[in-house]
């Protein structure tokens, strides 16, 4: 567009002067002046001439040479103009081309520092990466060097700590001996010392200890003499009380089994029971009353815990004719409720028996169901 612009603006000029000469010697040239002469020269040839014509054709003629004279100077000057519009579009145009050249040129120049900027960053690059490797290599080199100088030097202060260790070992083994020596003879005679002092002590106090324990031993044997008595005299009295009470009991249940048995007789004495059928119902209710007599026995000697409420045992007895238990057989039923009723039935030892040869023989192989009762 700036190539065109500056082409195109000589060009308007050259054609706007060339346009304006034109107007110029349009506007500035008479048409109908020829005529005149022509006039003039008849007139010439007449006789009779007029000074004032003359001198109006004089001026009529002096005006179109200026005229010409001007459209000459006008065409020459146009012709000076578009000479001088050419040049200048012809030095616009060589402008232009050497600007043109000019911009390719500093084009050119650009791309090529460009170029050359890119091949010095390039180069500078490949100098920075050799610059690294090289500060890398010194790098390990040093880190190698100072590393084995740091092994050196650790090597040489592992030998001197050692070599400064066993020389302090050696002298503080030495002073040690000495001093454990020193100590050792300062703690003999401290301990002799003190041995012999606290033998001393020892006796002494042995012989006041001796002397205490004895009278100690002594109260204390009469104060556990007096206990003991009093013990044994409250154990006595514990145990005649026991006697009497199961003496009393015993009794009791005597008078208690003498009064079933005279109660049963006097039933039977009232019924009249003959050999027949009445016997047997008798008999049945004389084991029964025995067994209920057994198993109250039995409950009295048992100890019942809140855990065996609710359970039962079925167990069997062999009993002598005077009551001796003689076997207890395995109990069937909860384990802890027969172990308890089996030692219930061991404590109780000798179960009530009737006389009755019949009712007690029934009663010696006994099966009972004992449930337990708090």
């Amino acid at each position: 567009m700036t190539e065109q612009g500056g082409i195109r603006k000589p060009l308007l000029i050259s054609l706007a002067l060339h346009l304006l000469l034109g107007v110029i010697l349009l506007v500035g040239i008479d048409f109908s002046a020829p005529k005149r002469p022509a006039q003039s020269v008849s007139i010439i040839e007449a006789t009779m001439i007029d000074d004032g014509m003359v001198s109006a054709q004089a001026e009529r003629l002096a005006e179109m040479q200026a005229q010409q004279e001007r459209a000459r100077a006008a065409e020459q000057a146009s012709a000076e103009a578009e000479q001088k519009a050419a040049q200048e579009a012809e030095r616009l145009a060589e402008q232009q081309q050497a600007a043109r050249e000019a911009e390719r040129l500093a084009e050119q120049q650009q791309a090529l520092a460009a170029q050359q900027a890119k091949a010095e960053q390039e180069r500078q690059q490949v100098i920075e990466q050799e610059r690294k490797a090289e500060a890398a290599r010194k790098a390990a080199e040093a880190k190698k060097q100072a590393e084995a100088e740091a092994a050196r030097k650790a090597a040489e202060a592992k030998k001197q700590a050692e070599a400064e260790a066993a020389r302090k070992a050696a002298e503080a083994k030495k002073q040690a001996k000495a001093e454990a020596a020193r100590k050792a003879a300062e703690a003999k005679q401290q301990a002799e010392a003190e041995a012999a002092r606290k033998a001393a002590e020892a006796k002494q106090q042995a012989e006041a200890e001796a002397a205490r324990k004895a009278a100690e031993a002594k109260q204390q044997a009469e104060a556990e003499a007096a206990r003991k008595a009093a013990e044994a005299k409250k154990q006595a009295e514990v145990k005649a009380a026991e006697a009497k009470k199961q003496a009393e009991a015993k009794a009791a249940e005597a008078k208690k089994q003498a009064e079933a048995e005279q109660a049963l007789k006097d039933l039977e004495a009232l019924m009249g029971a003959d050999a027949g059928g009445a016997s047997r119902p008798a008999s049945a209710a004389e084991v029964d009353r025995y067994t209920g007599m057994i198993v109250a026995a039995i409950q009295r000697n048992w100890l019942v815990g809140p855990t065996m409420v609710g359970k039962q045992c079925r167990i069997n007895i062999r009993v002598a004719a005077d009551g001796l238990i003689l076997k207890i057989g395995n109990g069937q039923g909860d384990s802890e409720v027969c172990r308890s009723a089996e030692l219930a039935i061991r404590k109780t030892g000798t179960l009530p028996m009737p006389k009755d040869p019949e009712v007690n023989k029934q009663l010696q192989n006994l099966n009972l169901t004992l449930i337990p009762r708090l």
